[in-house]
């Protein structure tokens, strides 16, 4: 029989089970929606490249500015011998820099490329992260700036991401009239998957342990932050697709494992263009395999072109 003394004792150790966990999802929702902006030492003019400053705004939000680069494919060529623009889009605590090492491969094979840095990184405005969500926007106004300087045409605009920025980039690209093709480098394949991993990696809870705050996280990231978690589906995107998209992953990526790399290609329609690399950490096939990285990226946006123009 539950005496009132022990009804006492176990609504005490409920209501402290109940605000650890609340707790523990609060601050995990917090430190994986919170991005550190990282100062720019690295500049187009150093790989020999001419460049210009751009400001642009998110699709839909005049408040905040983002900052970028774009790199015409030719100083002295009118702006239809580029063969397209790529837009590269960084991942998470990162900046536009990181995608700077591409550059000159892009504009030497007639492509111009815009880089820049999404809301709370580098040098654009001071944001809080959307998890994806909103980043979509910071994207789509990357896109209507292309399109409205530049006339790039239908599927005249090609999307490069890296980590968060590989996801970012299959949460957009598909609802593009002007995208033609889509770059992922180290893409997850959920968010919510991702989260619960990293606590599992980080604490002494098993997977399926860690698997219990999900709905703490998800209900977390909805009172704190307005976002919706389990919209954040990367592999879901990319199933959207109707032609083929790359997907690039480096076999032994402890931050994003390979298996996220392959519930994104278990929902493609076409074919995809899929490079596993060995020996790389996360995100760094494009410094440890650079050759073949740089080729891979080049032939499948001129394979896009070809297939546009078919």
């Amino acid at each position: 029989m539950l005496t009132k003394k022990n009804f006492v004792i176990v609504g005490s150790a409920t209501l402290a089970l109940v605000i650890c966990y609340s707790v523990f999802s609060v601050v995990t929702v917090n430190l994986a929606l919170t991005a550190r902006a990282s100062e720019i030492g690295l500049y187009p003019d150093q790989f020999g490249l001419s460049y210009e400053d751009i400001e642009f705004s998110p699709r839909g939000d005049e408040s905040i500015t983002l900052r970028g680069w774009w790199i015409p494919a030719s100083d002295d060529s009118p702006p239809e011998v580029s063969k397209g623009t790529v837009i590269g889009v960084h991942g998470l605590d990162g900046n536009r820099e990181n995608l700077l090492e591409m550059a000159p491969s892009y504009i030497g094979e007639g492509f111009s490329f815009l880089i820049f840095d999404l809301r709370g990184h580098g040098m654009s405005d001071k944001a809080p992260m959307g998890a994806g969500l909103k980043e979509i926007q910071d994207l789509q106004g990357a896109i209507d700036f292309v399109v409205l300087n530049h006339n790039p045409g239908p599927g005249g605009i090609f999307l490069h991401g890296l980590s968060y920025g590989a996801a970012i980039v299959l949460l957009t690209g598909h609802n593009e009239v002007s995208v033609g093709g889509v770059f992922s480098d180290s893409s997850f394949a959920s968010l919510t998957d991702l989260v619960v991993q990293e606590v599992a990696d980080r604490t002494y809870l098993p997977l399926w342990g860690a698997s219990l705050f999900r709905p703490g996280l998800i209900r977390a990231a909805k009172v704190m932050k307005g976002l919706d978690l389990d919209k954040v589906l990367p592999a879901e995107a990319a199933g959207e697709y109707t032609y083929p998209i790359a997907l690039v992953h480096c076999k032994s990526d402890q931050r994003i494992k390979i298996t996220h790399l392959a519930q994104i290609r278990a929902q493609v329609q076409e074919p995809p263009w899929l490079v596993a690399y060995l020996n790389c950490d996360h995100s760094n096939a494009r410094f440890d395999h650079a050759e073949h990285y740089n080729a891979t990226a080049l032939s499948y946006f001129n394979s896009r072109i070809e297939g546009d123009l078919e």
